[in-house]
């Protein structure tokens, strides 16, 4: 929250922007712009899987195992609530444990 003060849980309508762009910084090599953007989108959005699952991706990446596993646990724990309050597709879910279960085989 102190590096981006400006940021208020559940009034921001950048997130599926911001989940996009970090998707995209991934792509290009620029992960330190990636976890920026996913650490905003947590404090955005700190009851949904999709920043968690962004810096376990990061991170796995960068080769940060523990930071990774930490990160794609968190977002899966968010997305299984997600799923029973019908509000994310089951797939959704079975992709963030795909991400989980290839970094684990590393």
């Amino acid at each position: 929250r102190k590096e981006y003060p400006q940021i208020r849980p559940f009034e921001e309508e950048d997130d599926l922007e911001w989940w996009n762009e970090g998707l995209d910084l991934i792509k290009a090599g620029k992960l330190d712009e990636a976890e920026a953007t996913f650490k905003k989108l947590i404090l955005a959005q700190p009851n949904h899987s999709d920043g968690f699952n962004g810096l376990g991706l990061v991170y796995a990446e960068k080769a940060d195992k523990p930071a990774a596993e930490m990160f794609l646990r968190e977002a899966i724990a968010q997305a299984e609530k997600m799923v029973s309050n019908g509000d994310m597709d089951i797939e959704c879910l079975q992709m963030i444990h795909a991400d989980l279960n290839r970094l684990l085989s590393e």
